[in-house]
């Protein structure tokens, strides 16, 4: 009996694809760069080549987490220190034409000094946004080694548990399902009977 090669589908081409961008050396620079552009102004998922190439080689998914760590958290500090530069703005000639007094800002930084740690946490598990957080942070004043402390335990976690998936069982689960046999198609000039 004759067997119909093996067609690819188009998950499993893109499956080959990571797995040799992963092998060409690229996977830290591509989660890097995409970490540090989604953390500073690109909108889209953190994960979005982490995940991808931590599938394609498992044995690299807890490397590939700290380096899109290390790229979300480099982006998101940069637009903290924007709005730490936007502070002074505010705090000055923009305050009087925003009607934004020195109590009402000293509230502000209360309540985000009281919970902005856990705001900054929960940005980096939730649809909330980091970069708007990021940027709040930075206007508010918070504290840098806090905002810093929560932004690395929020990503890390995150990054972390994605990777601890991927090594246990996840990455065999998408090599079985992308590699599955695709029946063959019936020809085009075949009449059914």
């Amino acid at each position: 009996m004759h067997r119909a090669p093996h067609t690819p589908t188009r998950l499993g081409r893109l499956h080959a694809r990571l797995q040799h961008l992963a092998d060409n050396g690229w996977a830290n620079s591509v989660v890097f760069g995409w970490g540090v552009a989604q953390g500073c102004f690109f909108p889209g998922l953190a994960d979005l080549f982490f995940l991808p190439l931590a599938l394609a080689r498992p044995a690299n998914a807890y490397r590939l987490a700290l380096v899109a760590t290390a790229g979300t958290l480099l982006g998101s500090v940069t637009l903290y220190l924007l709005g730490h530069e936007a502070l002074a703005l505010l705090e000055g000639p923009l305050a009087g034409w925003l009607e934004l007094s020195p109590t009402s800002l000293d509230q502000y930084r209360a309540t985000l000094s009281r919970y902005g740690v856990l705001a900054i946490f929960a940005s980096t598990m939730s649809p909330l946004s980091t970069k708007l957080t990021s940027i709040a942070s930075g206007v508010a004043g918070v504290a840098f080694a806090p905002f810093t402390l929560a932004l690395l335990a929020g990503r890390l976690t995150r990054t972390l548990a994605l990777a601890w998936l991927v090594r246990h069982g996840g990455a065999a689960a998408v090599e079985r399902w992308v590699h599955r046999p695709v029946a063959p198609s019936a020809p085009a000039d075949a009449a059914p009977q």
